[in-house]
């Protein structure tokens, strides 16, 4: 019998700031659970102790991650591995959710377009990437393929494209990784203030 459960975990900004405006993140798993709404009520429980910490370090949250998975799960069928997850969502630091990426790495649920308002960035922004164990500045150069442009090509071309989880992502430039691109659920909103010679840096790579 299969079983989902959902494991939320936490990401943390140090103070160490780099020369390419990135920062080390620490990651810190906060629980697992049989339900969706009982990680999200103890996300927000967990937010609201740090808040009313009189040591402080709410602002150093970057956000927070739930991976749902799946128990007496079988072997894929395309990668010949267990899937690692079966769905991603990221939130805020205040616990809102920011977004929801339901494709699993197994190409059992198949990415096939993203609903255009559910796209959070636009192209242009600056926006924050997050990679291991550092998270980046960037440029927002192309946005995922939206529903509707899926649909059309797959009209043009007469079969499906075969995307996967990975196909849901962003372009963006940074500044000294070049171009990347991260999955959707990985990208945040920038905050803080961000440093003139970081800009232009980044606006330097997309001249490249």
């Amino acid at each position: 019998m299969k079983m989902q459960i959902f494991e939320l975990k936490s990401i943390t900004r140090s103070s160490n700031k780099h020369p390419d405006g990135s920062y080390e993140v620490f990651v810190r798993e906060l629980g697992v659970f049989d339900e969706l709404e009982k990680a999200e009520a103890f996300m927000k429980m967990f937010i609201d102790k740090v808040k009313n910490n009189k040591y402080g370090g709410y602002s150093a949250y970057h956000c927070f991650i739930i991976y749902e998975k799946t128990l007496n799960r079988e072997l894929s069928r395309k990668w010949e591995s267990v899937c690692e997850f079966e769905g991603i969502r990221s939130y805020l630091p205040d616990g809102t959710l920011y977004c929801d990426s339901p494709y699993d790495d197994a190409c059992e649920k198949p990415f096939r377009g993203r609903p255009a308002e559910t796209i959070q960035l636009k192209v242009g922004d600056i926006a924050w990437f997050w990679w291991y164990d550092r998270i980046y500045p960037c440029l927002v150069a192309l946005l995922p393929f939206t529903d509707v442009y899926y649909q059309k090509s797959v009209k043009e071309l007469g079969h499906e494209m075969g995307l996967d989880y990975s196909d849901d992502c962003y372009m963006v430039y940074t500044c000294d990784r070049g171009h990347e691109h991260p999955e959707c659920w990985r990208c945040m909103p920038y905050y803080g203030k961000i440093s003139k010679r970081t800009l232009q840096r980044l606006y330097a790579r997309k001249m490249w």
